[in-house]
């Protein structure tokens, strides 16, 4: 009986085997949530650099998302997935998709995160405006985009003040009033929460996630 896995057909079968159980354990372990940072999306960063470092050969390419401590443990995943996808077909496909999970996987340890699995989320309007001003070297479209979104929050938050402030003087009691205080504050708090937001230094980990 011809061997379909060829001359080295009992390593590279290990290697596919290996592979399987590696995604299933990621899939079986992976707690859900749909809380998803931008770097686990499938569109994020990490995993698009992990699919060009396998259509060029080039682990480097991916290696500058990693931990120097994780560099090994990539680079042989990196190696066993170039000689699975060499078979082409669902071969291929496992190998990239076990490669692709181990990057992200190791690049949110290196966050100190934890992993949840690949998301099938857009990566948010935002991070892709902040991507294309470091492609193009312009930032007016993210000056723009801020200052759309800055306003508008902004007024939305004013015009609840507004409407507590007439409700507190039409009613004229404690508990009107005591709302009209809340919008009071929360815009007071909104307003240097933005300040904050643009005045502190944040975190690689802090990106994306939204806080009050």
């Amino acid at each position: 009986m011809v061997n379909k896995w060829g001359s080295s057909g009992v390593k590279i079968k290990g290697l596919v085997l290996g592979l399987l159980l590696g995604a299933v354990l990621m899939l079986v372990l992976a707690p859900g949530t749909t809380a998803q940072a931008h770097c686990d999306s499938r569109k994020g960063p990490v995993a698009t650099a992990a699919v060009k470092a396998l259509e060029t050969g080039d682990v480097t390419v991916i290696l500058p998302y990693v931990a120097p401590e994780s560099e090994a443990e990539l680079e042989d995943a990196f190696a066993q997935a170039l000689e699975v996808r060499a078979l082409g077909g669902n071969a291929q496909a496992l190998a990239d998709e076990y490669f692709i999970e181990t990057a992200v996987r190791l690049h949110r340890e290196g966050e100190g995160a934890p992993y949840t699995g690949l998301s099938e989320e857009d990566v948010p309007e935002a991070i892709t405006l902040a991507d294309e001003a470091m492609e193009s070297g312009s930032l007016d479209a993210i000056y723009t985009y801020m200052d759309t979104q800055m306003r508008a929050g902004v007024a939305e938050h004013y015009q609840e003040v507004i409407e507590a402030r007439e409700h507190a003087e039409a009613e004229g009691s404690v508990e009107a009033n005591r709302e009209r205080v809340e919008a009071e504050l929360g815009f007071e708090k909104y307003v240097y929460n933005l300040y904050l937001t643009l005045t502190s230094p944040v975190s690689h980990e802090g990106a994306g996630q939204h806080q009050e």
